[in-house]
């Protein structure tokens, strides 16, 4: 009789490891394996390496929150289900897919708002640094770091990555270069290919001005890297002496140095334009002035620099050129 119930006990305990591993395994169908189902597992998350170590992340996030970054969701056709819009939003070109049902988490972002949304994966830069163990513990989260060097498709290449997906990156550079060939081919003939163009933008009431690279927005990226025109010689040295794409509050009285063999000057209008100085005798006397070849951008159009806008951008400066040549 101790023989049978030993025998039992065994029988028992063996049934309930088989139950056991067929729990773990997710009710494996007949004709999988156990590998396969290990494999099917490992497919639905990813490890990605950052700045604070390696994060498991959804392979395919389906609720992303961007504190930053959402423009780059918006060119991958992604939709977050919430975006630090106070900040990074205004572009005109993205102005209806941000009103899209995307919740703006706020800028500063709240911890309230992005936990309410209950994301799978929140992405940010370093302006969310301090904040993020707090966010982590919300979902997993991905930090990228702000670099000054990188373009928007830099950045664009970085997060396609991320997200598992390697070719959207240059995907987009490569559309904006296909874009870009054909602006240069309706520019032929009217706008001389070695033309050169000055991004300025008026401060101080007038008394003052900043100068622009192809890498900070107001249009440069689809002058410089699209269209292929040049910086006029002095701006050029500034930028590179600097090393920036952005040096503000120039004294005025240096303006006609800094353009004096500008073809084209494009004055971004962020509220200040060119009625700011236009009856001033250094505007005066700047040829491009003279040839009425200055040009005033709407800073809200041109301020943004993400894909979308870029291209944008793109056009309407090529029918700008096209329509004062």
């Amino acid at each position: 009789m101790q023989a049978l119930r030993k025998k039992y006990v065994l029988m028992g305990v063996v049934l309930a490891l088989v139950v056991t591993v067929l729990s773990a395994c997710g009710g494996e169908s007949k004709g999988e394996t156990k590998g396969e189902a290990k494999e099917e597992k490992k497919a639905e998350t990813r490890i990605v390496s950052t700045i604070n170590g390696d994060v498991e992340i959804p392979a395919e996030p389906k609720r992303i929150v961007a504190l930053y970054y959402h423009h780059l969701l918006f060119a991958f056709d992604m939709k977050p289900v919430g975006a630090n819009l106070t900040w990074w939003g205004g572009s005109p070109f993205l102005k209806d897919l941000e009103s899209d049902g995307i919740i703006d988490v706020g800028g500063p972002p709240s911890l309230e708002k992005v936990a309410e949304l209950d994301p799978d994966l929140i992405i940010m830069n370093s302006n969310n640094t301090e904040d993020y163990d707090q966010f982590a513990k919300i979902a997993p989260s991905v930090l990228i770091p702000y670099n000054p060097d990188n373009s928007a498709y830099d950045d664009a290449k970085l997060l396609a990555d991320i997200l598992g997906k390697p070719d959207a990156g240059e995907q987009l550079l490569t559309r904006f270069e296909e874009k870009a060939k054909a602006a240069r081919e309706k520019l032929h003939q009217k706008v001389d290919e070695n033309a050169k163009v000055a991004i300025i933008r008026i401060e101080g009431k007038g008394s003052q001005f900043s100068i622009f690279g192809y890498n900070y927005g107001r249009g440069g990226w689809s002058v410089y890297k699209g269209l292929n025109l040049k910086m006029p010689a002095r701006i050029e040295k500034e930028l590179n002496d600097q090393k920036a794409q952005f040096v503000p509050q120039l004294s005025i009285e240096l303006l006609p140095e800094y353009v004096a063999d500008a073809d084209y000057i494009l004055v971004s209008n962020e509220g200040e334009g060119m009625d700011a100085i236009t009856n001033s005798e250094t505007w005066k006397t700047i040829s491009a002035v003279k040839n009425n070849k200055a040009i005033e951008l709407d800073g809200k159009q041109y301020f943004y620099f993400d894909p979308i806008s870029i291209e944008a951008q793109l056009d309407l400066i090529t029918n700008l050129l096209l329509e004062n040549s």
